[in-house]
């Protein structure tokens, strides 16, 4: 048994102490009273109840002691609520809302508070950031639902009622401090860790990237380490695996064409590939996110900047592998082509240090081009008297300083005879 484990155990015999009614997890708790055992200090009272020794004021107040190095083994102490604690919204991309424990929905802003009961909707191609109250990091993808069920100073509980969140949760000073993730399925529990967790219908989907997860079903528990993932269901037994390596990010680090292309290494017993775009390294801002069979995936419109862009891969059982990560400029070179009364004008992004190859040919192939000619410093050429009005055309760019190893196709189409201005 892991030692977080036995500690939760000591946890439960302390609290035999109390003097006050238990109440279900879900119901705010009111105000409780303790019996002081020897050995007993305020201080030690106050950290082991409300989280923070500091707060030792509030429980002499509520007590009325007078001098608090001097209470007695046997004095009943009253143990003033927690306050209800908030999570709070760091990052919104896209369309998500945010339902009231009520029934009031609201459309989610960043820096926006959640409350216990407090539920989190994300719409397709929407990206939510949280931050809860012990630090940890929370990401929901599109198309997902995440309700906030209880905070206090020692545990936070979420349920994913579906889609899919990322967490990570960092080491915690008091053993007590745990996350969960309630699914139908059954309970994630984890602290210390880096981890994915997808709900669909009757299954939950576990992928463990560092740390341990402890997923409990029924009247068991198991553990699922870092490199391990799992799928409960309620109609079969639970299945472990290892997950699937990253797959490499091929290309280099600058991106020029539009669409923006991410070409991954395949991998032995991949079944899909996955690729997402952030603006942080830790991908708490993603604002791309595409699932494809191809180990190539292309992203529409995405602006010019620098990007972190991760790959990932998906076994059998649908569980995500581990990813690679790399940050990507992206600067796009458009390309246009506009029939005028004599001839056609030619379009392009000017982007400095990259040499621009335009070549016009009668076919397909390029294999006999009637125009093959480069241009550097400029934004785009007229030409005049051209031999056909029925051509095909490509812009390549090349460079010296090593930005591209060899020349590349950005953009590309075909003029028709009959010409339109």
């Amino acid at each position: 048994m892991n030692g977080w484990y036995r500690y939760g155990l000591t946890g439960l015999c302390c609290t035999a102490l109390l003097l006050s009614s238990a109440v279900p997890a879900d119901e705010p708790v009111s105000t409780e009273r303790y019996r002081v055992q020897p050995g007993d200090t305020l201080w030690d009272i106050t950290e082991r109840y409300r989280g923070e020794a500091k707060e030792w004021p509030i429980v002499r107040k509520a007590n009325r002691v007078e001098e608090p190095r001097h209470i007695q083994p046997g004095d009943v102490l009253d143990l003033p609520p927690l306050p209800d604690l908030s999570a709070e919204v760091r990052h919104r991309e896209g369309s998500a809302w945010l339902i009231r424990e009520g029934g009031e929905r609201l459309p989610l802003r960043t820096d926006m508070e959640l409350l216990p009961g407090d539920a989190v909707e994300t719409s397709s191609q929407a990206f939510v950031s949280l931050r809860l109250p012990h630090g940890e990091d929370v990401v929901l993808p599109s198309s997902t639902r995440v309700i906030l069920k209880r905070q206090d100073r020692r545990s936070t509980r979420l349920y994913l009622e579906q889609g899919e969140l990322e967490a990570r949760v960092p080491a915690q000073r008091d053993h007590r401090e745990v996350l969960s993730i309630d699914t139908p399925t059954g309970i994630v529990g984890v602290r210390g860790t880096h981890f994915r967790v997808t709900q669909a219908e009757t299954e939950t989907r576990i992928s463990t990237l560092e740390g341990e997860v402890a997923l409990s079903q029924d009247a068991s528990t198991t553990s699922v380490p870092a490199g391990r993932g799992a799928l409960a269901s309620s109609t079969s037994d639970l299945r472990l695996t290892r997950l699937l390596p990253a797959p490499l990010l091929q290309g280099r680090d600058k991106a020029f064409d539009q669409p923006l292309k991410i070409d991954l290494a395949t991998v032995p017993e991949a079944e899909a590939y996955r690729v997402q775009l952030a603006r942080d390294p830790n991908f708490q801002t993603i604002f791309r996110d595409k699932r494809d069979d191809s180990s190539s995936i292309t992203f529409d419109s995405v602006p010019q900047g620098f990007y972190y862009a991760r790959g990932s891969a998906f076994d059998a059982l649908g569980i995500e592998g581990r990813y690679d990560r790399r940050l990507i400029l992206h600067r796009p070179i458009e390309a246009s082509l506009e029939a005028i009364d004599d001839g056609y004008v030619f379009h392009w992004t000017d982007i400095p240090r990259l040499e621009y190859r335009l070549q016009l040919s009668e076919d397909s192939s390029f294999s006999d081009p009637f125009m093959n000619r480069s241009f550097s410093g400029s934004q785009g050429v007229t030409l005049r008297n051209l031999p056909t009005d029925d051509f095909h055309w490509r812009l390549q760019v090349s460079s010296a300083n090593g930005e591209l190893a060899s020349p590349t196709i950005v953009a590309s189409g075909r003029q028709g005879a009959a010409r339109q201005p």
